[in-house]
């Protein structure tokens, strides 16, 4: 064992002499922590020990660094976080080795008070005693004696009247440490690590992970830098996955078990470079169809890193794509219930291990035993209004509803700015908002559990904040002003629509209502995420699509283009009819019911009848095939199937379409000068969106890509 002091390691770490072995996690330490170190020191408080493996064998170190002091190189094993935040402190700048997140460089010291704190504009502006202990220890003492004279003479007198307390600071850089060494040279990284990790009890031990990486880089030497690679760039496409999540994928697909020992430290490097260059375009892909299909385009969307191990696994061993859509909205809709449900929220290993086996176990869709396993554990995966009774917004609840209000074109009530484009997997900024506020239930007489005011069913998610007068007033004083400037805003996340139940005195039925709406929308997303079934042309098929409600592959219209609010007939319905034949066209295909309204009952087209000269089904039809011709362009024949059922007795049109094999287009007339303009559309979520340039050209890139 040696005594050091501070200043002598650090000089030590600026002339390469103490490493840091390529094994070791990053700089970790938060603002407490460093706060806390300094304090212990100032007080001459015990720090810990410092440990040190001296070994002429060194694994690869940190920082592109030679490893080379009189044939030993100095791996330093215990005190990193310790050292890095010294160096900082004392030199202004990170050590050589540094990785990590954040470092600190506004730590304040109060000549008077002794006490240490993080820069706070309000409390040390104008006051003398403090003093930055930054700059302080890099100059010393002596170097701010040197420079006193050009000091205010208010700073010059708090500095001459506590002496004693800068000196003590500044003595801090003699402070002693004990220094441990490892040097038997028969010693490997496996064991060195292991004796770490025993010594080292009272900080954090290196996890499974950090062993694994270990021994990833020890015979592959370049697969860090490969891994902090992608992982920066997957960090500005939303998604920032630790290296821990990579080393589960890459295990599942190098050695077919996510366990990070064992045959995985068996593993050979080429073996582990060919897994990793089949990881790479499956987890990019993977990115690409959460973003479309849901609704996701930020790691943080996601209840746990771990809902997409296996399927990454999966696309890894098919070429990093799915084998077709039908299986990729089954993967999607699995990592969306195994996110609702908390999967992974317990036994993680043994449960990433029982899912990764089932998509390697060679069935063309794994999904069924994928999501069996989850019923096993939880017995449904239906949400129930009961289930959101005090769910909070940290809550796999809350993060499914906002997948869905995404998927619904939730917009901002005030602004009208969209959350989310589904075309680009761009996001708006979003907030939640309170629908009841404390103030406004408290402004009306009354005591309401702060739990209730806080839980999912009285949040929405809003672009920016609302506006100040917004937030002190009872929903029903602005919810119908929404209504009317954003026709559909409230729907769309799932907002009761009874105006009684935007009232105040009826908050707890408004939460009641909510809970029920914002299952029921769950439930019919989750619905339309399984592979789309021929509905069978009778009037039980109808009957059970109308029970089901609207989803990504059904649609209701209540009439062609009779409006019933204006006892007229309207063309901008015809245009809506024509906009959902060619998004479900340009998406999978689906059904359209006309004669049937939003809230899922028979209305009937008897009163479009009677707008066609012909006034029966014929005539309606024939209308119907002219109307969609003359406005998409191509022929249609090959993709529609038209049939008429009496339901409740009332005629329903059912108009089943098949998925296009190339991109249809719309022809919208031109405002000014005339003409027209072909617009392209596209079903996504329940709702039929128009896309812009851009969008299309991508669009139609990635859809049509197997096809062109």
């Amino acid at each position: 064992m040696e005594m050091k002091k501070i200043g002598e390691l650090l000089d030590e770490i600026s002339r390469g002499h103490i490493l840091l072995p390529e094994f070791q996690r990053g700089y970790v330490w938060n603002r407490i922590q460093v706060r806390g170190l300094v304090q212990s020191l100032y007080h001459e408080h015990p720090t810990g020990h410092l440990l040190i493996w001296r070994t002429i064998r060194p694994p690869l170190v940190r920082g592109n660094m030679t490893p080379d002091r009189g044939g030993h190189s100095l791996l330093l094993l215990d005190g990193q976080q310790r050292l890095t935040t010294l160096y900082v402190l004392f030199k202004g700048e990170a050590p050589q080795f540094y990785e990590g997140e954040r470092l600190f460089f506004d730590l304040h010291f109060n000549m008077q008070t002794e006490e240490f704190r993080f820069r706070e504009k309000m409390r040390m502006s104008g006051n003398p005693a403090w003093i930055g202990v930054h700059e302080f220890l890099r100059e010393g003492l002596s170097g701010l004696l040197q420079r006193l004279s050009q000091l205010e003479p208010d700073e010059r007198q708090v500095i001459h009247d506590n002496l004693a307390q800068l000196s003590r600071l500044d003595s801090i850089r003699n402070y002693t440490y004990a220094v441990d060494q490892l040097s038997d040279e028969k010693l490997g990284v496996d064991e060195v690590v292991d004796i770490f990790n025993r010594i080292n009890s009272k900080g954090t031990p290196l996890k499974l992970a950090d062993l694994a990486m270990a021994h990833v880089c020890r015979i592959w030497p370049e697969a860090r830098d490969e891994l902090r690679t992608f992982q920066a760039a997957m960090k500005v496409r939303g998604f920032d996955m630790g290296f821990d999540f990579y080393l589960r994928c890459l295990a599942g697909i190098a050695s077919e078990s996510v366990v990070l020992k064992g045959k995985f430290l068996k593993t050979p490097a080429d073996s582990l470079q060919t897994a990793w260059a089949e990881l790479r375009p499956a987890f990019e892909n993977l990115i690409d169809v959460l973003r479309q299909e849901a609704f996701i385009s930020h790691a943080s969307h996601l209840s746990s890193h771990n809902v997409l191990v296996a399927p990454t696994v999966f696309l890894a061993n098919r070429g990093g794509r799915f084998p077709d859509a039908f299986i990729q909205r089954r993967f999607v809709r699995w990592i969306l219930l195994a996110g609702l449900w908390g999967r992974y929220s317990g036994a993680t290993e043994t449960k990433l291990q029982q899912d990764v086996a089932l998509v390697l176990a060679g069935q063309p869709d794994p999904t069924p035993e994928l999501e069996e396993a989850i019923l096993r554990e939880r017995g449904r995966v239906t949400v129930e209004s009961s289930d959101l009774a005090g769910a909070r917004v940290s809550s796999g609840f809350a993060r499914m509803s906002d997948v869905v209000a995404r998927s619904n074109g939730a917009r901002d009530w005030f602004t009208g700015i969209v959350i989310y484009q589904p075309a680009s997997g761009q996001m708006a900024s979003s907030v939640r908002h309170q629908v009841f506020s404390h103030a406004v239930l408290a402004k009306a007489g009354l005591k309401i559990d702060k739990a209730n005011i806080n839980e999912l069913a009285n949040r929405v998610i809003l672009a920016r904040k609302a506006p100040k007068e917004v937030r002190s007033l009872p929903p029903a004083d602005y919810f119908g002003d929404v209504a009317r400037d954003q026709p559909g805003a409230l729907q769309a996340q799932s907002v009761p629509m009874d105006q009684r139940l935007w009232e105040p005195q009826h908050f707890t039925d408004f939460l009641a209502t909510r809970r029920t709406l914002l299952a029921r929308s769950i439930n019919h997303f989750l619905q339309g995420l399984l592979p789309a079934q021929a509905e069978p042309a009778d009037e039980q098929g109808v009957l059970a699509m109308m029970a089901s409600g609207e989803s990504v592959h059904t649609e209701f219209k209540s009439s062609l283009r009779w409006d019933r609010s204006t006892e007229g007939v309207n063309k901008r319905l015809e245009q809506t009819i024509v906009k959902t034949v060619a998004g479900f066209l340009n998406a999978e295909g689906g059904t359209l019911l006309i004669g049937v309204n939003d809230s899922g009952r028979a209305v009937g087209i008897e009163v479009d009848y009677e707008t066609s000269k012909k006034k029966d089904r014929d005539g309606f039809e024939l209308h119907l095939s002219q109307m969609l011709e003359s406005r998409i362009d191509g022929s249609l024949a090959s993709y529609l199937t038209v049939t008429f059922h009496r339901i409740d007795e009332c005629d329903v049109c059912q108009i089943n379409i098949d998925a296009s094999d190339h991109p249809v287009y719309v022809d919208e007339p031109v405002l000014q000068g005339g003409g027209k303009l072909p617009v392209f559309y596209v079903r996504s979520g329940n709702a039929t969106r128009t896309l812009t340039t851009p969008e299309t050209l991508r669009f139609v890139q990635r859809r049509w890509a197997k096809t062109a």
